[in-house]
Parts: structure tokens; sequence; C-alpha cells
């Protein structure tokens, strides 16, 4: 990737600062800050790869990246798309998705559901308790 393209450098100058270190990173050869790791997944060298080699040949943009921050499944779906990276199988997961109830593709597929501490289901105790707040899911 041509650091120089106007595209490029305006895409990354409207991006989070985690993406941008993410970025930074990836043309440096070194590793991210932990607040990036931690945001994009970044669980082994096999999720690190698969986001260095689609970056660095910019199959990933930055404003796109930064869309994906926090997001497992679309990460997983963006660099299997990138023909650059060497590990199609590798699918990423945040925190993030912990936090606002995504599933993980792996798990639905399993058809596991997860538990609150008294045993109702986490999915319907949030819907419950969004209805007494008036937030619609």
């Amino acid at each position: 990737m041509d650091m120089r393209n106007k595209d490029y450098v305006e895409q990354l100058d409207r991006v989070r600062p985690a993406t941008r270190n993410l970025i930074g990173s990836v043309f440096l050869d070194a590793w991210p800050s932990p607040a990036a790791i931690v945001d994009f997944g970044i669980d082994s060298q096999k999720h690190y790869e698969a986001l260095y080699y689609a970056i660095r040949e910019g199959e990933i943009m930055p404003q796109a990246l930064d869309a994906a921050l926090g997001h497992g499944a679309k990460l997983t779906a963006m660099t299997r798309e990138a023909a650059s990276n060497p590990h199609k199988d590798v699918e990423f997961h945040t925190s993030w998705d912990l936090i606002f109830g995504r599933e993980s593709p792996a798990t639905v597929a399993k058809g596991a559901v997860k538990k609150g501490l008294d045993g109702q289901s986490l999915e319907q105790e949030v819907g419950e308790k969004s209805k007494d707040q008036g937030i619609e899911r």
C-alpha cells in the first residue's frame, strides 16, 4: 500500500485512535497497543497476520477497518475476503461482542444459549429490561 495515496491518508485522518494505532503498527512491523489488540480481537499471531497482510496490501481501508472495530463478525468477514490473508480460517471475537451480546458464528451454529445467574436466557433478560425502560431492540 502506498501511504501517499490521498484517499488512504484522508481516511486515516478520520478514524479512531485504536484504528490509527493498528494501521501504524502494521506499517512499522510492530505490535499494536493493548487497546487496539482488545478492540480488534487480536488473540494470536494468526489474527494479527490476517489483518496485517490485508492492511499492507490495501485490501482493507482505514474507514472500513474503523467501522469493524469491536465487531468480530465484521472483522472475520473482511479478512476472509482479503486475497492476501494467509489465515482464511481465523475467526475474530472481541470484548465488544460480549458486551453487546453478539454471538460468535461458531456458538450460533452449535445452538448454545447464554444463561444468566438465575438460569434465565440472557437474551430474554435483556429484552425484558429494554421493554421496562422503553427501549426497542
